[in-house]
């Protein structure tokens, strides 16, 4: 139960950083264009776009590694197996 509330909100995250980096990357292409339009020289991206597309490429990068450690970590519990009580709590 808890692996599965992990991963989704690990997917959320992730899902969330690839959004917002793509948003923010749009945003960059239409004021590119715009500028474009208008027969000026187009500038650099101001800083708050640059901001917000790092933040969106880091968040979906922490989410998809933490997603694969999560993943690792349920395969590696599945082979072990279920936990097993220790040997001298049986014994009366």
């Amino acid at each position: 139960m808890v692996v599965k509330r992990l991963v989704t909100a690990l997917t959320i995250v992730a899902g969330s950083g690839a959004l917002a980096a793509v948003v923010f990357t749009v945003i960059s292409g239409v004021q590119y264009r715009i500028r474009e339009d208008q027969g000026l020289q187009p500038q650099y991206a101001p800083a708050w776009i640059v901001v917000g597309t790092n933040s969106g490429l880091w968040l979906c990068v922490l989410g998809v590694a933490g997603l694969a450690l999560t993943g690792v970590t349920a395969l590696l519990l599945r082979r072990r197996g279920p936990a097993t009580e220790r040997s001298d709590a049986n014994v009366v």
